[in-house]
């Protein structure tokens, strides 16, 4: 076997930090839904917890297993069911709560809650882009910097009653377009 060369050695490296780091974004999509499936899975939330963070290590064990041509959640819940059923007969418990069916149902139930998450996210996305550069600098210092009204007023000179007033017209705003762009598009299925 010959040694690699030092611009081999330097496309692993890229490729294993490129792989590091689509795993990274693709488990912070699906945690709160699979978080959802192993909470409902067992009987106390510290064994959920704990299960959770083995199906982490096993997701990051077997990701190059993964094929990223299909969707991430279902190949995480995969791993989450037998990580579960592991739990169960590791209890040595006589009857098994969350197998079979019932568990399949979760899961499906959990990948369709994730895409309806992704699909309302989606929709607030686009809404955003369509507010002034004023409305989302404002929602950016009410939101991300996490900055109260009264902060804001004084970061951009005005009442505090006024930075409420429009940030009440902001999410009326926003609200209201994605109320309209997700019919707009149910309709646009039919």
């Amino acid at each position: 076997m010959c040694p690699m060369d030092a611009t081999q050695t330097t496309t692993l490296q890229t490729d294993s930090a490129q792989s590091r780091a689509e795993l990274a974004r693709n488990w912070v999509k699906v945690q709160p839904s699979l978080m959802a499936f192993v909470v409902a899975s067992t009987p106390q939330f510290s064994d959920a917890e704990d299960l959770l963070q083995e199906v982490a290590a096993e997701v990051a064990l077997r990701y190059d297993e993964y094929d990223n041509s299909r969707p991430f959640l279902p190949w995480a819940l995969w791993i989450a069911k037998i990580k579960i059923a592991d739990f169960y007969r590791g209890k040595r418990r006589d009857r098994v709560l969350f197998m079979g069916e019932a568990m399949d149902a979760l899961a499906d139930a959990c990948s369709r809650v994730q895409q309806l998450m992704t699909e309302e996210r989606d929709l607030l996305e686009y809404c955003l882009d369509q507010l002034t550069e004023r409305s989302r600098r404002l929602l950016g210092l009410r939101y991300s910097d996490d900055l109260k009204p009264k902060q804001i007023a004084t970061e951009l000179g005005t009442s505090t009653g006024s930075v409420r007033v429009t940030l009440s017209r902001i999410r009326t705003t926003l609200m209201d377009c994605v109320q309209k762009r997700a019919s707009g598009e149910a309709n646009v299925g039919n």
